[in-house]
């Protein structure tokens, strides 16, 4: 947790574009984040499912781990793209290039 918590650190502190970003930094934070969520593509977007509980995290905490999720993304795949974030079920985050990033509780 801690070292996910360093490479979440590391990664937020860059706000680089996809082209610019540190790829080492992304891959040790995508690492990290395997323990946490499980993600798979479902039409034209990519579907995030949290493992972790996250709805118990404060919602500044809550936002900061789905921007990091989605700058990692964007920074491993060259763009940023749309993405759903789930929790139990329940779309609790949107990523949107078109729209930016918002919570959805």
């Amino acid at each position: 947790m801690r070292a996910w918590i360093l490479a979440v650190t590391l990664l937020a502190a860059q706000h680089a574009s996809a082209a610019q970003c540190d790829k080492t930094a992304a891959q040790e934070v995508q690492r990290g984040l395997s323990e946490f969520a499980k993600s798979h593509m479902e039409g034209d977007h990519l579907t995030v499912h949290w493992t972790y509980a996250i709805e118990k995290q404060p919602e500044a905490k809550r936002l900061q781990m789905v921007t990091t999720y989605a700058d990692m993304d964007a920074c491993l795949g060259g763009a940023a793209r749309e993405i759903m974030f789930y929790r139990k079920g329940k779309l609790m985050g949107i990523a949107s290039p078109k729209t930016g990033l918002r919570l959805t509780n």
